[in-house]
């Protein structure tokens, strides 16, 4: 009985370090997929920096405190052509769905026309007096979610009265009704990080700055084969698909395509491909800057 259960307990105390070893590579691959994220955020919104910033400076040049109401209207009036366009396509089909669109965005046109001012404004303001906007930019953030939620919760209404599903109305009654608790909580949230920026001071390293993994050799397993991992040298987004090409010694474009097809088939290659983005680790040999 004692032999018994000293095995049973050096079985228990495999068996954590395994577990914790599995918990700290899936923690790890989190942060690996958040930074990658934020990495292709950083050079998306260069590049669209770079195209607007000639057109945005002449803009602001030309029309100074004007430019905002001048690109207020220019914005209600794409929506009012829009909406022409739509109720011309829609006179011969007789869509529900579409009809409902149409006067949805016939009945808020004016709220429209006050938010693209709010937020046209708010981006005048930055650019000319960035620190008269900064213990602003809260307010700015919090409003565009709130409105972000509330044309959501409006798109869940519009489709709903085609499909008549309870749980969309409950989902879309839930989103409106909270509208205000929300707008004071990431009020609060934006300037919780304000405050922690202004008493931290410090600015966040850079890539190239911080400290390079070592590289190894991809380990083996038991029977002999290598790893899983996603590919730095052959990828698009998070070279998943270039790490499998690379696992099965295959064309990467036909593994792309593969996932092309199953994503247009059942609709789930998006979420499939996330998931294996944090689950499957980097190949520590190639690189990842």
């Amino acid at each position: 009985m004692p032999g018994k259960k000293k095995a049973a307990k050096s079985k228990t105390a495999r068996k954590k370090p395994v577990s914790r070893h599995r918990e700290h590579d899936l923690q790890k691959g989190v942060e690996q997929f958040a930074e990658e994220m934020e990495k292709i955020g950083e050079r998306f919104g260069k590049r669209c920096e770079k195209k607007g910033k000639g057109m945005e400076s002449w803009f602001h040049s030309t029309f100074s405190i004007v430019g905002p109401l001048l690109s207020s209207i220019f914005g209600v009036i794409i929506i009012a052509v829009f909406l022409w366009v739509l109720n011309l396509v829609n006179i011969p089909l007789g869509v529900g769905l579409l009809q409902n669109i149409h006067s949805f965005l016939a009945v808020h046109i004016g709220w429209f026309f006050l938010l693209f001012m709010f937020f046209s404004y708010a981006s005048y303001v930055s650019k000319l007096f960035p620190r008269v906007y900064r213990p602003l930019s809260p307010i700015v953030s919090a409003a565009g979610i709130t409105v972000a939620l509330w044309i959501l919760a409006s798109a869940i209404r519009i489709v709903n009265l085609s499909v008549n599903v309870e749980l969309f109305t409950n989902m879309a009654s839930f989103i409106e009704g909270s509208l205000g608790v929300l707008f004071y909580v990431f009020l609060l949230m934006g300037y919780l990080v304000l405050i922690a920026r202004e008493v931290t001071g410090k600015p966040r390293p850079h890539a190239k700055e911080k400290a390079a993994e070592p590289k190894r050799v991809p380990p083996k397993t038991t029977r002999g084969l290598h790893r899983l991992y996603r590919s730095g040298n052959d990828r698009i987004l998070g070279g998943v698909c270039g790490g499998i090409a690379e696992y099965l010694g295959v064309d990467p474009v036909i593994v792309r395509v593969l996932w092309v097809l199953f994503s247009l088939t059942w609709g789930m290659g998006i979420l499939a491909y996330i998931i294996m983005w944090i689950i499957m680790p980097r190949n520590p040999g190639h690189k990842w800057d």
